[in-house]
């Protein structure tokens, strides 16, 4: 946990990082008499629950979602790693359900392959979403911007989003199989059953109030911009981990090194801003800033429309989906947080509005993939 608390006059920001992910291994033998097909079963750790139906639509990407984007994955026989069995192969998920198992299907790709008769240097590796080649990004483009030649070891090149309603989450998954995949009660011979680890560090930003406002006040946020030396594109490793703990304890982190690095060489872009603010018109939104800006007597108005009040409220999530801010891992951040809102005062007569902006600095901390933190801001003095 790390917690530090600042003072800036009529507001308070309190930060409070929490981080945490786990991993059920699944090992298994089987001795083939002939050649085994090379099939898969996708899912993802640590699901939050909920559900989407249209790809885009902003929050972490869950086991459901795959089923819509797919995964691209990458083989090897070969001790260098070389992606020489399978090369960003799709593989695509194929509905087959019916009124009571509407999700029923299986996954596919083709030309199908086999598992080698020497597991001594194979390696598999995958990533979600799955993207097309070639890939040609313009300078904006955010999500991925690359992906390695099938002459080197797997890679994937990533661009961060400085806008919440663009973030664009990114799935990871790899392995030394030292055995083919038995069959089980759930798998056919030759399954591999992947869990889809979350590559980028994920940030969820959390709003409250110290103490209830006054009878007649409602406090509601207009915009929360971090500000800082945060890496702006990164490449991932497809064919690396970190690992921590043992058993059911055990967690995966993924691997990334640097792409631009600034003028003096310090190996991060700096100054780059992320904004989160209530620009958006969409009538289905719920969350305190990102839902539809009414106005009442002139006044931009509901944002929620009780304002903040003592119980913490996310600023990012859109009714029961959970979105974050997506952050390339690196060795330290150091945040600047500017959080503006309107203070709205009601009489008989009229309605005003005070804006003021409070900045929290020096927040440093390192930042692994595959992990959620969490920003927890608490205005004081309301």
């Amino acid at each position: 946990m790390y917690a530090r608390t600042f003072s800036y006059g009529i507001i308070t920001l309190g930060a409070m990082l929490l981080a945490g992910c786990s991993h059920d291994d699944m090992t298994s033998e089987v001795t083939p008499v002939e050649p085994v097909t090379i099939s898969f079963n996708c899912a993802t750790e640590n699901d939050d629950n909920t559900t989407r139906a249209v790809i885009g639509q902003k929050g972490a990407m869950n086991s459901e979602d795959l089923y819509y984007t797919g995964f691209g994955v990458f083989a090897s026989l070969s001790a260098e790693k070389r992606p020489d069995l399978m090369y960003n192969q799709e593989v695509a998920f194929t509905f087959v359900g019916d009124m009571d198992d509407p999700m029923k299907g299986y996954w596919s790709y083709y030309p199908i392959k086999y598992w080698p008769a020497s597991m001594t240097n194979f390696c598999i590796s995958a990533y979600a979403p799955y993207q097309e080649l070639p890939i040609s990004p313009d300078a904006d483009d955010t999500g991925i911007i690359g992906i390695s030649a099938n002459t080197e070891s797997p890679y994937i090149d990533y661009r961060r989003s400085e806008k919440s309603d663009s973030c664009v989450d990114l799935l990871w998954y790899y392995d030394e199989p030292s055995a083919i995949p038995a069959a089980s009660e759930n798998y056919a011979a030759g399954t591999l059953g992947m869990k889809m680890h979350h590559a980028l560090a994920r940030l969820e930003i959390n709003v409250k109030l110290a103490s209830a406002p006054a009878a007649g006040t409602k406090v509601l946020i207009d915009s929360i911009a971090l500000t800082g030396q945060m890496a702006k594109t990164g490449r991932l490793s497809l064919t690396s981990q970190t690992t921590e703990g043992e058993g059911l304890s055990k967690k995966y982190y993924p691997v990334w090194s640097n792409l631009v690095f600034d003028k003096d060489g310090g190996g991060y872009d700096i100054n780059h801003t992320f904004t989160i603010d209530n620009t958006d018109n969409n009538d289905q939104s719920y969350g305190i800033i990102d839902s539809p800006v009414r106005y009442i007597n002139g006044l931009p108005y509901a944002w929620q429309p009780e304002g903040l009040t003592t119980e913490p409220q996310n600023a990012l999530s859109t009714g029961d989906r959970k979105t974050y801010v997506y952050l390339i891992p690196q060795p330290a951040l150091t945040l600047t947080v500017l959080v503006r809102y309107h203070k709205m005062t009601t009489s008989t007569d009229d309605m005003g509005v005070k804006t003021t902006t409070a900045v929290l600095t020096n927040v440093a901390t390192p930042l692994r993939g595959n992990t959620t933190y969490s920003l927890n801001l608490i205005l004081s003095g309301i």
